[in-house]
């Protein structure tokens, strides 16, 4: 017999409905957030292999999805809102509610937007850019700050004499031409983010917290 499963994910525990062909719930429950909680969800209830399970979007989903997959289940990832759209009391939101009108939206075929789970190496690798979309505004808005600190003094204050160790005094000198730390600094990080980083793999890791 053909059999449905709705699971609202959260980052400790993960809270489940399953439901049969016909609408009849056959179990309910809650499981760790954890790769020993699903195979322990496959195997206590005897699901087929590739048997849907309808989760919705949310900090810990990819990392879910990709746990189901790895236990031989099919996940469906569905835009949150949606589920929210369609639900059949969505004022009345609680975890065993929201788990079983995923199972119930996942029965009746009313989900649309299903969201597409990128392969891990993938995930590693957009969240590897962001952090270096990230570093490299800083590094800008640290050059600009320096630049407008520069501008507002004017020229005529940029100017300054070094003394050496003979006690003399050097030249006045253009410190426009210097290096101000911060910009040394914003180099240096940006230089370490542009280091080629290995595709790395969420296999056996554990769910953001």
């Amino acid at each position: 017999m053909r059999m449905y499963v709705g699971l609202d994910v959260h980052s400790k525990r993960s809270v489940f409905v399953i439901e049969t062909e016909d609408g009849r719930v056959v179990a309910r429950g809650d499981i760790p957030t954890t790769p020993a909680g699903f195979r322990q969800l496959r195997r206590q209830h005897e699901l087929a292999s590739e048997m849907p399970v309808a989760l919705e979007t949310g900090t810990v989903a990819f990392y879910a999805a990709r746990q189901l997959a790895r236990v031989g289940l099919r996940p469906v990832v569905i835009d949150a809102h949606e589920v929210r759209v369609k639900a059949h009391r969505p004022r009345q939101k609680s975890d065993r509610r929201d788990a079983f009108e995923l199972c119930e939206g996942l029965r009746r075929g009313q989900y649309r937007a299903i969201v597409h789970v990128p392969p891990a190496r993938i995930g590693a690798l957009r969240e590897t850019l962001s952090r270096r979309r990230h570093f490299v505004a800083v590094r800008v808005a640290e050059v600009n700050a320096v630049k407008r600190l520069l501008r507002a003094a004017g020229p005529s204050s940029v100017l300054c004499k070094r003394e050496t160790r003979h006690g003399d005094k050097e030249p006045a000198r253009d410190l426009r031409h210097a290096r101000p730390r911060t910009v040394s600094s914003s180099h240096r990080q940006t230089h370490a983010v542009e280091r080629p980083v290995p595709a790395a793999s969420y296999a056996g890791t554990g769910p953001p917290r």
